[in-house]
C-alpha cells in the first residue's frame, strides 16, 4: 500500500503535465474543456522550438560522442592498470557527480571569463562534458571490472596485433555498454538546464526556451514541450538501461 501511493506521489506531477498538454483550453483548471493537440501542433510551428530543439540536438550527441571517447579511455586506464595514488584519481574525476550543477555552472563561467573564451554553444558542449564524462567513467568501470581480459591474451597469443584484438574481440563485447552510455549521456547533456543558463551565450536550448515561456506563466504550450522532452529522455534512458543491462561475456 505504502509502495503504491508513493508511486502515485512521485507520479502525480507528471501525469498532470501530460494530461495537460492535451487539454482544449489555455486555462489549466479541472475539468477540462476537451482534448485537443493543437498545443503540440503550434510548438512544432514555433521557429524558436524548432531553433532550440536543433541546438540541443547539437550540444547532445557532441557531448554524448565525447564523453564516450573520453571516459571510455578513462575507465580502461583505471581498471587496467596499477598506479600511484589510483583511488585519489578516481575519485577526482567522479566528484563532479556530487557537486551540484548550479556550483558547476557558476563555476565553469568563471573559468570562461577568465580564459577569456566567448559563451556559445562551444561552451555549453565543454560544459556537458564536465558534467556527464565522469557518469560514463562510473558506468564504465562497473562494467570493465567485470570483464575477462585473458581473453585478449588468447586473441594475442593466436596471433592478433593490438589493433585486431580491439576490433574483433575487445570493441564487440563492449559495444552493449557503450551504447548504453552514449544514450545516457545525451539524456543527461538534453534536459541539462543549470549549467546551460550559465555557460551559453545568445543561443537557446530547449530547456531554457521551456523556462522562458514558464516566466510569462504555465501554459499548455508549455506542458506539450515538457512532455517531448519527457518522451525523448525516458527514451535514451530506458534504452540506455536496458542496453547496459546486457552482461560482459
Amino acid at each position: 500500500m505504502y509502495c503504491i501511493l508513493l508511486f502515485i506521489f512521485l507520479l502525480s506531477p507528471i501525469v498532470i503535465i501530460v494530461l495537460f498538454s492535451f487539454n482544449a483550453s489555455r486555462a489549466g483548471s479541472f475539468p477540462m474543456a476537451g482534448l485537443s493537440i493543437k498545443w503540440y501542433l503550434e510548438v512544432i510551428k514555433s521557429a524558436a522550438f524548432i531553433s532550440a530543439v536543433k541546438n540541443s540536438v547539437y550540444v547532445a550527441i557532441s557531448t554524448s560522442f565525447f564523453s564516450v571517447l573520453i571516459g571510455t579511455l578513462a575507465s580502461f586506464g583505471l581498471t587496467r592498470y596499477s598506479f600511484k595514488f589510483k583511488n585519489v584519481v578516481k575519485l577526482l574525476v567522479l566528484l563532479p557527480i556530487t557537486i551540484p550543477p548550479l556550483l558547476i555552472g557558476i563555476s565553469l563561467l568563471s573559468y570562461f571569463n577568465i580564459i577569456k573564451i566567448p559563451l556559445s554553444l562551444l561552451t555549453v558542449t565543454i560544459s556537458h562534458l564536465v558534467f556527464c564524462i565522469p557518469f560514463v567513467i562510473l558506468v564504465m568501470n562497473s562494467r570493465l571490472e567485470g570483464f575477462n581480459f585473458s581473453i585478449e591474451e588468447a586473441a594475442k597469443d593466436l596471433g592478433a596485433n593490438g589493433l585486431q584484438t580491439f576490433r574483433y574481440v575487445t570493441f564487440p563485447i563492449m559495444r552493449p555498454s557503450l551504447i548504453g552510455v552514449a544514450m545516457l549521456a545525451f539524456a543527461l547533456s538534453f534536459d541539462e538546464f543549470l549549467i546551460t543558463f550559465f555557460t551559453i551565450g545568445t543561443d537557446n536550448t530547449l530547456p531554457l526556451v521551456i523556462w522562458a515561456m514558464l516566466r510569462r506563466g504555465i501554459s499548455p504550450s508549455v506542458n506539450a514541450i515538457s512532455t517531448l522532452v519527457l518522451i525523448v529522455s525516458m527514451f535514451f534512458i530506458l534504452a540506455a538501461n536496458k542496453i547496459a543491462r546486457l552482461k560482459l561475456l
